[in-house]
């Protein structure tokens, strides 16, 4: 399998560069409202390639994830809670079965995501508040 970057390049290279897969003690779900503004900013940063490699991967559109996602709270929060997940699903201490609940928990997400994006209004270039 030829990949099409470098590992500097790979958004979910950069989205875990904190985190090793392998490790035994997975990182905590993050609270958003809990996080200082420095913790708030790396917590977005490492959020939004995450956010860019999986709409790449699942090929989502913007009637899953609208570009202007990040200023939506419900998708925000939806977002967060799916790579908190994901996150856990690959770390070293995981069972053998947790990537394939991950993906169960991700079609349920992937719902709630269509209806908030619906909810918005925002189209690609149209953001609305």
């Amino acid at each position: 399998m030829t990949r099409a970057h470098s590992d500097k390049e790979d958004p979910v290279l950069r989205a875990t560069r904190t985190t090793s897969l392998l490790d035994p003690f997975p990182p905590f779900a993050k609270c958003l409202a809990n996080l200082d503004e420095t913790e708030e900013a790396d917590h977005l940063d490492a959020l939004d390639d995450w956010v860019t490699w999986l709409t790449d991967r699942y090929q989502l559109d913007h009637r899953v994830i609208p570009p202007c996602w990040a200023e939506h709270g419900a998708l925000l929060e939806e977002l967060s809670a799916l790579r908190s997940g994901w996150l856990h699903s690959y770390q070293g201490s995981a069972t053998g079965d947790a990537p394939l609940n991950w993906h169960a928990d991700f079609a349920h997400g992937r719902q709630r995501l269509t209806d908030w994006a619906a909810r918005t209004g925002c189209r690609p270039g149209e953001h609305r508040p």
